[in-house]
């Protein structure tokens, strides 16, 4: 061990063992922010997705684990990293102008290689032709132009180190010897480099406004706890993330890609893929149009979330053009509408606009329109206050308003819906919205976050960050939810659920829905009947069941009982490490109920 790495560890022993209160932090910039870039950037941009020539399956990140290379060989890749074309100035240019507020760098990633010079490990940037620090040239670049700076610190995995190997799944050459053969000491990891790193970090670069921590797996709650604690003493402004593990962050934590189903009441942030993969990949040509982003950020926002999205550039520091291009195009549509995205708090209605989303601000509503509506016609049902002012928010076009029962907007003919216009609507003040479930466009969508939950004999459901289902199988009771149905008839009854992608629709899941007092199912057999095509079913698969038709005879409230007979079983589709949430195999991930109106 070199004197500057044992002298790191002797002024870092004290705050490893030494736990300090949580404290609040200001989260108001982030939430009014609500857009930020992500960029993944480090040896696995060298490889670009392939080993000794032949492509290797799998994220780029992490070409290391899949195409089992050892250390002596992987460390190799720095020769070739030469940031010969950085200009970080671009990058930051190229987040402003596209409306990020925020910025995310990967410090150190699974690898273990350090993109800053650390004293702590010699493998780091300053083993590649570039000599200067890359981090610091960002954090400035950041900082000229206004936009908030943050660093991704891999804090529970690094191939680099045996004491940090104990991932079951992984590959085990990494270190030279057996896996048998290798004998972690987590404890010392986390004292003897990644708490040192962490230090570097929170000190030589000035104020970091957001610590974002990856995968922390099995880390004890005090390791855990350990990694808020060295930056609530060195960075008390610094907000952390929620994988930081334990819901010790400053938010919540969702998986890669995920978006939560319904609006939440908590702080929530997705990350996501432009394509997908997070490290650069040359094969990986599955770009995501600039439109599906557009959409998803907006869809966060009217979840009441963040939308960070990520670009991972070449070894020289070249972004890929795609990238760049999907930036442009939402950077243009920002430039028109970015008020009905930041600050906003989410749709304050519940989801069930076929049209598009909501988003919400003081008296003010936003209504984002992905398609033409039904007859050009919005019905608000459910907003009480009325409407002083209706316009396109882009051109200040003037847009009808009638009172009804609700307000009614016609909506103005020949709008180009590829750029997704948004309506203005201010209305007096205060607003107020009611959370039933109406009718629009013949369809009831009914999110089970709504929903009240009945305790069963083993313990209680619960509803996860996403807005999904969380331990719902035979044994954990029921979730009841309401509707308003405005006309009689027939309707299909389409239920949502999701999965990971790692797992298989699960076969043989059964379940029982009451409608009033009345049971039309019993113990139903789900069935794939079809798979939502959007940019999250590479991630996060949203699949529905048509288990039947019920026939209201008569308009008005109506209540839904659901419950689960059998949670089914499912085929591990690809496995590598755990799940971030570690959530249940014994659950059934409902999303969402649909009553969709059957035509006479």
């Amino acid at each position: 061990m070199n004197m500057k790495k044992l002298l790191s560890i002797l002024m870092l022993s004290w705050a490893f063992v030494c736990g300090q209160a949580q404290q609040s932090v200001d989260m108001d910039w982030w939430r009014e922010g609500r857009f930020g870039m992500f960029i993944h950037w480090g040896l696995y941009s060298v490889a670009a997705g392939e080993w000794n020539g032949k492509p290797v399956d799998g994220i780029g990140e992490w070409i290391q684990n899949f195409a089992k290379v050892p250390n002596n060989e992987y460390e190799k890749l720095a020769d070739k990293l030469t940031l010969a074309k950085y200009n970080p100035e671009e990058w930051v240019k190229l987040a402003k102008q596209a409306g990020a507020r925020y910025i995310v760098f990967t410090t150190k990633h699974h690898e273990g290689f350090c993109m800053y010079p650390s004293e702590v490990s010699d493998f780091d940037i300053e083993r590649t032709p570039y000599k200067r620090d890359p981090l610091k040239e960002l954090v400035e670049a950041c900082r000229k132009h206004g936009v908030k700076v943050g660093f991704y610190y891999s804090h529970r995995q690094d191939w680099r180190e045996e004491d940090a190997a104990v991932m079951q799944n992984e590959y085990d050459g990494h270190y030279g010897k057996p896996k048998s053969e290798v004998k972690p000491n987590l404890d010392r990891y986390i004292r003897e480099k990644a708490l040192p790193q962490m230090r570097e970090l929170l000190t030589r670069y000035g104020q970091i406004d957001l610590l974002w921590y990856d995968t922390p797996f099995d880390l004890t709650k005090e390791q855990s706890r350990t990694f808020v604690n060295v930056v609530r003493e060195l960075q008390p402004e610094c907000i952390v993330n929620g994988r930081v593990g334990y819901n010790l962050g400053d938010y919540g934590a969702l998986g890669d890609n995920e978006m939560p189903c319904s609006r939440v009441n908590m702080d929530l942030e997705m990350v996501a893929t432009m394509n997908h993969t997070w490290g650069y990949k040359k094969n990986d040509q599955n770009w995501k149009s600039p439109k599906d982003i557009l959409c998803s950020l907006i869809e966060c926002a009217s979840r009441g979330v963040n939308y960070m999205v990520n670009i991972g550039p070449k070894e020289d520091g070249t972004v890929p053009q795609p990238s760049i291009d999907i930036m442009d195009f939402i950077g243009r549509w920002m430039q028109k509408n970015s008020e009905a995205v930041y600050g906003t708090t989410g749709n304050p209605f519940n989801d069930n606009f076929p049209w598009g989303y909501v988003t919400h601000k003081g008296n003010v509503i936003y209504l984002h329109l992905l398609r033409e509506p039904l007859n050009r016609c919005i019905v608000l049902k459910g907003l009480s206050t009325s409407i002083t002012k209706a316009e396109i928010l882009a051109s200040g076009k003037k847009v009808t308003v009638t009172d009804q029962s609700y307000p009614v907007l016609t909506v103005p003919a020949h709008l180009n819906y590829d750029e997704i216009p948004v309506l203005k609507l201010v209305c007096k003040s205060p607003v107020r919205f009611s959370e039933d479930n109406y009718m629009n466009e013949n369809v009831v969508s009914i999110p089970v976050a709504n929903g009240k939950i009945i305790p069963g004999k083993e313990g209680s459901l619960t509803i996860a960050e996403g807005g999904n289902t969380q331990n719902f199988h035979a044994g954990t009771g029921k979730l009841q939810l309401k509707c308003v149905i405005d006309e009689p008839g027939t309707y299909k009854v389409r239920v949502f659920t999701s999965r990971h992608w790692r797992r298989s629709f699960a076969e043989g899941a059964r379940i029982t829905l009451k409608v009033d007092d009345n049971t039309p199912f019993n113990s139903v057999l789900m069935k794939k009947d079809g798979e939502l095509s959007n940019v999250r079913q590479n991630s996060y698969p949203e699949t529905w069941s048509d288990i039947g038709t019920v026939h209201f005879k008569q308009k008005g409230t109506k209540g839904l009982e659901l419950s689960v007979n059998a949670t089914g079983t499912f085929s591990r589709l690809g496995f590598f490490g755990e799940d971030i949430q570690n959530e249940s195999e014994k659950n059934i991930r409902f999303m969402r109920i649909e009553l969709i109106k059957e035509a006479y």
